[in-house]
C-alpha cells in the first residue's frame, strides 16, 4: 500500500476503531457513574488540546517545509511532544479553576493518570500524518493503535479492577507506542524547535482561531450536559454523541493529505472523485448500522445505553455534511482568516439553537442543534468557496449521489425510531 491517502485513511480507521473497542470494554468493566466521570476526562483532555494539535499539523503540512525531510518531521514530533506535556500540565496544575468550568466539577477520579496518557499518545496519533512513519512501519502502528487500548483496558482492569486500573493500561499503552514510534524515527541532536515554531506561526494562528471555535462549537453539547444533568447521563450522552469511525477516519485522512495538492486547481476532479468513492464506501454502512443502533447498542454496551441509540442515529445524520471538503480547499490556498470567521457563525448558531432545543426536548435538542449548526457551515463554506475562487459545489462533490444518500439515510432513521421506539 503505497498511496499516502490510503495510509493515513487506514490509520485513522485503526485509531477510531480502536477508541470504539475500548470503550465497550470500558462500558461493560464500570459502573454508569464512573463511565460518565471517565467521559468528562475525555472532555477535558480534547478542550486542552484540539486547538493546537490539529492546527499545527495542517500548518505543517500546508508550509512550504519539505515533506520528505525526516529530519523536520522528527524535530516536528518532538514538537508535539512538548505541546503535549506542557498543555496537559496545565490541566493538573489548574484544575481548580478548569475543571469547575469544563464539566461543572471540583475534582475528578484519575486526572493524573489520564492527563500523562493524553500527552504520550497524541504525538503517537500525529506519527503516520508528518511522514514519520512510512510503509510498513505505518501498517504496524495502525494495527497497534486498533487492538491496543482494549488491550491495554483489559489488561488494567484484570490488575487493579477500578478506573485507576483502567487508566494505568492506557498510560502503559501510550509509553509503548510513543517509545516505538521514536526508536522507528530519525534521531536528531539540534531540534531548532524555535526556529520552526516561526516558520508555522504565520499560517497556523489562523487556523488555531479555527480550531478554537469548531472545538467549541463540537464541545458545546458536551458542556451543557455536564452543566445540566448527572454523570449516568453524561455517560450515556457521550456514548451516543460519537461520530461513525468509519467516516471520520476517511474524510480526516483524505482532507488532511489533499491540502498540500489543493493550492492550484488540478487536484479538484480527485477529491471530487475520492469523495465519491467515500460515500459510496460510508454510507451503505452507515444506513445498515443507524437501522439496527437500538439493538447494537444493547447488546454491545449494556442495556443502560439504548438511549444512547437515537443519540447516536442524528450523530449519523451529521455523516452527509462529512465527505464534502471545502474547508480543505480553503485550508490549502491560506484562507484560513474565513474559516475562522464562518466557524465563529457555526458555534453562535449551535449555543442559540441547542439553548432553545434544550428547553423544549431535553438532551435530545441539544443534538439537534448540533446537526443544524453542521448544515449551516458546510453551506457557508461551499458558499464562500464559490465566490472567492469560483469553484462551484459540483467541482467539489457528486449532487446525485450525496441527494441519494441523503434520502435513504432519513427514511432508515425514521425507520429506526418506529421500529425500536427509540
Amino acid at each position: 500500500m503505497q498511496d499516502p491517502v490510503r495510509m493515513v485513511q487506514l490509520f485513522m480507521l485503526c485509531r477510531q476503531s480502536g477508541v470504539l473497542l475500548s470503550s465497550i470494554v470500558i462500558a461493560r468493566y464500570l459502573p454508569l457513574d464512573q463511565v460518565g466521570g471517565f467521559e468528562m476526562l475525555m472532555l477535558c483532555g480534547y478542550l486542552m488540546t484540539f486547538f493546537w494539535s490539529d492546527a499545527f499539523l495542517k500548518g505543517y503540512l500546508a508550509s512550504p517545509i519539505p515533506k520528505d525531510n525526516p529530519a523536520k518531521a522528527s524535530s516536528f514530533l518532538w514538537f508535539y511532544i512538548i505541546l503535549s506535556l506542557a498543555s496537559m500540565a496545565l490541566l493538573v496544575i489548574g484544575q481548580r479553576i478548569l475543571l469547575p468550568f469544563i464539566v461543572h466539577r471540583s475534582s475528578l477520579e484519575g486526572l493524573g493518570l489520564f492527563a500523562l496518557y493524553q500527552a504520550l499518545i497524541i504525538p503517537v496519533w500525529m506519527a503516520p500524518f508528518i511522514g514519520i512513519l512510512k510503509g510498513r512501519h505505518s501498517i504496524l502502528l495502525s494495527a497497534y493503535v486498533l487492538v491496543g487500548p482494549t488491550f491495554a483496558c483489559v489488561a488494567g482492569w484484570m490488575s487493579i479492577p477500578s478506573l485507576s486500573g483502567i487508566l494505568i493500561g492506557l498510560l502503559s499503552y501510550a509509553l509503548v507506542g510513543l517509545i516505538w514510534v521514536l526508536l522507528n524515527g530519525k534521531f536528531i541532536r539540534e531540534l531548532k524547535l524555535k526556529s520552526m515554531f516561526l516558520e508555522l506561526w504565520p499560517a497556523t494562528w489562523p487556523l488555531i482561531l479555527y480550531a478554537v471555535s469548531i472545538g467549541v462549537a463540537r464541545s458545546f453539547d458536551a458542556w451543557l450536559v455536564a452543566r445540566h444533568f448527572d454523570e449516568a447521563s453524561f455517560a450515556i450522552f457521550r456514548y451516543g454523541a460519537r461520530e461513525f469511525p468509519m467516516v471520520i477516519a476517511f474524510a480526516a485522512g483524505l482532507s488532511t493529505i489533499m491540502i498540500p495538492k489543493l493550492k492550484g486547481s488540478a487536484a479538484l476532479g480527485e477529491l471530487k472523485s475520492r469523495s465519491t468513492r467515500l460515500m459510496h464506501m460510508c454510507y451503505p454502512v452507515v444506513a445498515v448500522v443507524m437501522l439496527f443502533s437500538p439493538v447494537l447498542f444493547e447488546q454491545l454496551f449494556g442495556l443502560a445505553y439504548k438511549e444512547s441509540a437515537l443519540i447516536f442515529n442524528i450523530y449519523l445524520l451529521l455523516t452527509l455534511t462529512q465527505l464534502v471538503f471545502p474547508q480543505t480547499v480553503l485550508m490549502a490556498r491560506g484562507d484560513t482568516k474565513v474559516l475562522w470567521y464562518i466557524s465563529l457563525a457555526e458555534l453562535i448558531v449551535n449555543v442559540i439553537a441547542s439553548l432553545i432545543l434544550l428547553k423544549y426536548f431535553g438532551l435530545i435538542g441539544i443534538v439537534w442543534g448540533t446537526l443544524i449548526a453542521f448544515v449551516f457551515e458546510k453551506t457557508v463554506l461551499l458558499t464562500a468557496v464559490r465566490k472567492k475562487y469560483g469553484i462551484h459545489p459540483t467541482q467539489l462533490m457528486n449532487y446525485q449521489v450525496l441527494a441519494m444518500y441523503v434520502v435513504l439515510l432519513i427514511v432508515i432513521f425514521i425507520s429506526a425510531k418506529w421500529m425500536f421506539g427509540i
